[in-house]
């Protein structure tokens, strides 16, 4: 009896141990980059021995064959991926072509050589996109902009992945005051791009210079709160206009002064032709 336990015992494990060997993972993932639209080499860098039965490439989530070769049977792609790929030489490695955002996850090479051994390879492919140069606008509350308050919009597209505007003042002094009105970002649902934008509010009381940057590109630098040309002008002209009417003024006060310092002198009669009357000469109606 103890002798057949010890053969049962025997025999498992050396299933055990035939198991373990038909299969071999490497533990580690190795990432690859690619950029949308671009073309991205998924390596699968396998020792192979001896005759290869099978080599094939899958996506896992959703589980998907991407290219690969069988020895006895046509491996059939998925959809999304026929005509995307190139199976390299000696199966060392698939080129994925025109590189989409959702292409971005977990991929695993399978190699079954001569060995008969299951070796698997796993690769996380993460995808990326440059966004646009980032547009800033800025439109005033009122003409009087120093001091007041300005609304400043950053926006920028086509990029991925998803990602925050960041917003930079020179000079960065405690006095700027900002605060975020809207956040917003949209994704593309037919290319998987996202379009940012944010909306800050500025109170200052003097000349800032902001930029806005998105996924690592800088916008062009934007001077705000500052006066504009035309305000320049409209003081420029009211300065003018009342150093005008002052001077204007002042002058009219002194002529005033003048005249009433000046003595009133009365005409003599004679001049006027009437002759002076004595009292109680009778005019010329009593007669």
């Amino acid at each position: 009896m103890a002798c057949r336990l010890s053969l049962v015992m025997c025999a498992t494990f050396c299933c055990l141990i035939c198991r373990s060997m038909s299969y071999y993972s490497q533990n580690t993932t190795q990432e690859v980059q690619a950029e949308v639209g671009g073309r991205v080499r998924l390596p699968c860098n396998h020792r192979i021995q001896g005759n290869v039965t099978l080599i094939y490439m899958q996506r896992t989530h959703p589980l998907a064959f991407v290219n690969g070769y069988h020895h006895r049977n046509d491996v059939k792609q998925n959809k999304m991926f026929i005509n995307r790929t190139v199976l390299g030489p000696s199966m060392a490695w698939v080129d994925l072509l025109d590189v989409r955002v959702n292409d971005e996850g977990v991929y695993h090479c399978v190699l079954v050589d001569g060995t008969t051994i299951t070796k698997t390879l796993t690769l996380y492919l993460k995808v990326r996109a440059n966004y646009s140069a980032p547009v800033v606008t800025v439109t005033h509350s009122n003409k009087s902009v120093c001091g007041g308050s300005c609304l400043v919009t950053c926006s920028s597209s086509g990029g991925y992945p998803n990602t925050n505007v960041t917003w930079t003042f020179q000079p960065q002094t405690a006095g700027t005051q900002g605060m975020e009105l809207s956040r917003i970002s949209e994704q593309n649902n037919v290319t998987g791009l996202y379009t940012v934008s944010s909306s800050i509010f500025i109170n200052c009381s003097q000349l800032l210079n902001i930029t806005c940057t998105v996924g690592g590109v800088v916008s062009q630098q934007e001077e705000i709160c500052n006066i504009s040309a035309n305000d320049s002008f409209d003081w420029v002209v009211i300065t003018a206009t009342a150093v005008t009417a002052t001077m204007f003024t002042l002058v009219l006060v002194i002529l005033v002064k003048r005249l009433k310092a000046c003595p009133t002198t009365d005409p003599p009669d004679e001049e006027t032709g009437i002759e002076g009357i004595s009292p109680g000469t009778p005019l010329a109606g009593d007669r």
